[in-house]
Formats: C-alpha cells, sequence, structure tokens
C-alpha cells in the first residue's frame, strides 16, 4: 500500500493479497505495535465483488469486515484512533462497473467521540488522521478535522 502514499512515511509493508489475510494481518498489527499507523485497504471488496456485481460476495465480504472491526474494537488503548472509510461509493445492483456516487461509510473510534454524524468530504479524514497523529492541522491543505 505504499503506493498509495508515494512511499512516504512508509517504514514497512503487508501486502494482503486477499480481504482475509489483509484483515487478519491488521489484527496481528494492533496487537503488537505500540505506536503507529496502520493503513490496510480491502481491494477485494472493491475489485472482487463491488465491480463485478457479485452482491452475496460482498455481503460476505461486509459480515467477515464486521467481525474483525469488533475484534479491533476491543484492541483499542485510550490513545488510538480507528478509521473505517471508503474512497468511493460502490453500488453491487448499479448496471455499471464504474464507482458510484452514493455517500461512503465514514466510521471513527476515538477518546471523546461519543456519537455523532459527521456529513463533510474525504479530505475531512486526512485533516483528523493529522491533528490525531502530530496534533495540528494543515491550513494549506483541504478537510476539516472531526475530532
Amino acid at each position: 500500500m505504499g503506493q498509495l502514499f508515494a512511499g512516504a512515511g512508509i517504514d514497512v509493508q503487508h501486502p494482503g493479497a486477499t480481504n482475509r489475510r489483509a484483515l487478519a494481518e491488521t489484527g496481528e498489527l494492533l496487537r503488537a505495535l505500540e505506536a503507529g499507523l496502520v493503513f490496510t485497504n480491502l481491494i477485494e471488496t472493491d475489485q472482487v465483488y463491488g465491480h463485478r456485481h457479485d452482491i452475496e460476495g460482498f455481503h460476505r465480504a461486509l459480515q467477515e469486515i464486521d467481525g474483525h472491526v469488533a475484534e479491533w474494537l476491543g484492541l483499542l488503548g485510550p490513545g488510538d484512533l480507528l478509521v473505517l472509510t471508503a474512497d468511493h461509493g460502490c453500488d453491487v445492483t448499479a448496471t455499471h462497473t464504474d464507482h458510484t456516487r452514493e455517500h461512503v461509510p465514514l466510521l471513527a473510534s476515538f477518546d471523546g467521540a461519543g456519537s455523532r454524524r459527521h456529513d463533510g468530504p474525504l479530505a475531512d479524514v486526512g485533516a483528523s488522521a493529522l491533528e490525531w497523529l502530530a496534533g495540528r492541522d494543515a491550513p494549506d491543505l483541504p478537510g476539516e478535522s472531526f475530532i
């Protein structure tokens, strides 16, 4: 996944060719790391199920992800941030294979989050991660932190 960040700031990559492997490796990293950033891209959910209109496969993938997220929530410490989102809509019932335009999920768990709704652009995720990791904002970049 280092290519998504142009290799900047990436110390180690754990390429998970399947959702199952990527989800398992994410859990292993969360159990082992004391600090750092773990970024997981679940390629099968999008490319294998979403763009191929495999409704049952997409459903199974979401159930598998949900089970792992339940485990990850139990691994989070008081200073941790977990963000789950997507980079585009993926309506498996659409008649075309392109990205769709519905809203994407944004689920975040962190100290003081409470329960609230946030509607904003994907850039808000980047702004929030920057605030959480570096304790600052970047006024020249798009996005507003939801933290």
